[in-house]
């Protein structure tokens, strides 16, 4: 097998073990269950939209300002438990897929500081 082979292979076994993983399934289970209510997925992907654009916004000089508003904004829906599981289902689907991201590109030497 060449190494091209073996890195498809592993890739494939990577993302296999992803969709087999715990918090991928919480987290699809949950989104099936918030895709039930057509008003409330609507509701939730606004409010995921907002925090994306304050967490990735660097013009935004009070984040957290800005995230505590976002939560009064949006505290009726804040308020379901559905909607906070669904939220942190989220985020531990997030960390996992990061913390695999970083786990692989961290070894790796590149020249990046052109990004900068």
């Amino acid at each position: 097998m060449g190494k091209q082979d073996k890195i498809e292979e592993l890739k494939k076994e990577l993302t296999n073990s992803i969709l087999e993983s715990a918090e991928y399934k919480e987290y699809k289970r949950l989104d099936e269950e918030i895709g039930r209510n057509p008003d409330l997925r609507r509701a939730v992907d606004e409010f995921r939209k907002k925090v994306f654009e304050v967490v990735n916004n660097d013009d935004i000089e009070d984040a957290y300002t800005a995230m505590v508003n976002l939560n009064i904004e949006y505290s009726d829906m804040r308020r379901q438990d559905l909607v906070n599981r669904y939220l942190t289902a989220e985020i531990c689907f997030s960390s996992l897929v990061k913390d695999v991201i970083k786990s692989i590109v961290d070894p790796i030497d590149m020249e990046l500081d052109f990004l900068r």
